[in-house]
């Protein structure tokens, strides 16, 4: 176990995906783990104590009532990235953002953002959440086209609808509970498809 956590201070962990996967009992090497569904951009307190298990998977323990470890990031869950992230006391309040898919039109994820963090960063989570999306065809949108561009494709959408990678979330007009709108430029359920292979 790392003893980077030597104090009693608690330490929080932010949401960023879910579900969460928790070790009951004050011992990691615990080998029953169960789902926890916890909402995205929520957070959880921790001792700050961690522990990494045999397959490399880096876990944290909590402080609260009932004991246990939650898995921070770590492979073997078919959840690929961060499932937590330590907050960190000078950090901006994040916003969640939901998105839609580009396959069927449903609610496939959360997005938690900094309002730091880039136009580039939303992609890179989109095409973490499902797996063959490429971030180079993903283009994110100010908003959804209207009744008379809906279905004309990006030929009659106006271009300053269009979000530069290197723009800031603050500096977006996306709202906490909003939606991420974007459009991927190429076969999306071909290329989800091709990943799962």
């Amino acid at each position: 176990m790392d003893a980077g956590g030597q104090g009693h201070a608690t330490v929080e962990y932010r949401v960023m995906q879910g579900p969460l996967f928790k070790k009951p009992g004050t011992n990691p090497e615990n080998p029953k783990v169960v789902k926890l569904n916890r909402k995205v951009g929520s957070t959880v307190p921790t001792t700050r104590k961690t522990w990494t298990g045999p397959a490399g998977g880096l876990w944290v323990e909590l402080a609260q009532e009932k004991p246990g470890w939650l898995l921070v990031e770590g492979p073997g869950f078919n959840q690929p990235g961060p499932l937590l992230e330590e907050v960190k006391s000078d950090e901006e309040e994040p916003i969640v953002l939901y998105a839609l898919s580009p396959i069927d039109d449903s609610k496939f994820c959360e997005i938690c953002l900094k309002p730091s963090q880039t136009v580039k960063h939303s992609k890179h989570w989109l095409a973490l959440r499902m797996p063959g999306l490429k971030v180079e065809n993903i283009i994110v949108a100010k908003e959804k086209p209207s009744e008379k561009t809906h279905g004309q494709g990006l030929r009659n959408f106006p271009a300053n609808w269009i979000l530069e990678d290197e723009v800031r979330i603050r500096d977006t007009e996306f709202k906490d509970g909003g939606e991420l709108v974007f459009f991927y430029m190429g076969d999306a359920a071909q290329d989800v498809a091709d990943a799962k292979e």
